[in-house]
């Protein structure tokens, strides 16, 4: 790399379904995007599908642009050609060096706009190789990106392994974590706690439903325990009916999206995390900065990567709720084990830390420049 290269100043786009959303992606492109701006002083746009707020849901550098490829919401793969269209057009009007897809899906209309413009694309995925959620086309664009984008990044090293051996790239497959930052003061766990914390969209990935099967076999035992479930989503009513039946609503609580995630975890007893599949999630890694101990099913991909087995947590087999259910048991009757754990929440923290991202995302930006 030339010293040129190191030294000129990029313009960067983040290329989003939509930007003002309130999910994890979402705020994760935004606090990289404003990173790039405040700690290296490159050029960052957000370019989104269309935005159905105002206002980001997250905060967002001042000096990044944001547009809009249409004017309201649009949906369906028919309109290919005209989000090619758009994307070219914005491209070569706000003349973009990088062009980094914040959902590999996107890769479906960047990747042409490479082939016409030469502009560098980077696929950011924020699943997994193996999962194919909301589209099964997902299976095709990661095969494109794979051919023909300027480099793939995942967010962990499972998934980085996963694209070798499935997709036998001719990009580099980059492994750059999602960054989590401490409390600002030293975290004071409360091992004397009765409350259980899972987050997440009420969607079937999260595996809420195998969240209540297992707590069946915990709360009737522990009365003075509570469970509760923070996000909102589509299988709201399904859940509460499950909870309804097996007589848990005075324990187990869903209580919707909430403002601040940090309230509960400062006074959570361990968190909990059922998921089917995952990318890297980032409620595990806010739980593990809040120093609780983590009871998590060990699925693909990511909390192998964060929790370090009967060392801060528990990881579980995928889908073994016995098994589940008894390791939550054996941390609500053991304090001792539960203050062990929270002792040792911070071990690896540190790969995690936005200084370390951020050093990551300016190696790989500088290489393609």
């Amino acid at each position: 790399m030339s010293m040129d290269n190191a030294n000129k100043q990029l313009h960067i786009a983040f290329f989003a379904g939509d930007i003002t959303q309130y999910w994890g992606t979402e705020r994760v492109c935004t606090r990289i995007a404003s990173a790039l701006v405040q700690q290296h002083s490159h050029q960052v746009s957000i370019v989104s599908m269309f935005e159905n707020h105002k206002q980001s849901s997250f905060p967002l550098d001042t000096a990044i642009t944001r547009h809009t490829l249409y004017s309201h919401e649009v949906h369906g793969v028919w309109r290919w050609p005209f989000t090619v269209a758009r994307l070219l057009a914005f491209v070569r009007k706000e003349h973009i060096d990088i062009l980094i897809d914040a959902d590999g899906i996107l890769d479906m209309y960047s990747l042409p706009v490479k082939l016409v413009t030469g502009v560098k694309i980077i696929s950011w995925e924020h699943f997994n190789y193996l999962q194919h959620p909301d589209v099964p086309y997902r299976k095709v664009t990661r095969k494109l990106a794979a051919h023909y984008a300027d480099a793939i990044v995942t967010l962990t090293h499972q998934d980085a392994e996963f694209y070798q051996h499935y997709a036998h790239p001719k990009c580099p497959v980059v492994t750059i974590h999602n960054p989590i930052s401490l409390p600002p003061r030293p975290v004071a766990y409360d091992s004397n706690s009765h409350i259980i914390v899972s987050a997440g969209r009420l969607e079937p990935q999260k595996g809420f439903d195998m969240l209540i099967e297992a707590a069946k076999h915990v709360l009737p035992q522990h009365p003075n325990w509570q469970w509760v479930i923070l996000g909102e989503g589509s299988k709201r009513a399904e859940l509460t009916a499950m909870i309804q039946e097996a007589h848990l609503e005075q324990q187990l609580l869903l209580l919707g999206r909430v403002p601040n995630i940090d309230t509960w975890l400062s006074k959570a007893s361990m968190f909990v995390l059922t998921s089917r599949f995952e990318g890297l999630p980032m409620v595990l890694l806010e739980a593990k900065s809040r120093k609780l101990p983590i009871v998590s099913f060990n699925c693909v991909t990511g909390p192998a990567e964060i929790v370090a087995d009967t060392v801060n947590g528990y990881l579980v087999d995928c889908f073994d709720i016995q098994t589940f259910a008894s390791k939550v048991n054996e941390l609500i009757e053991n304090k001792q084990k539960r203050q062990q754990f929270s002792e040792h929440a911070l071990q690896g923290i540190e790969e995690f830390n936005i200084t370390t991202i951020m050093n990551q995302w300016q190696q790989l930006l500088e290489c393609m420049a």
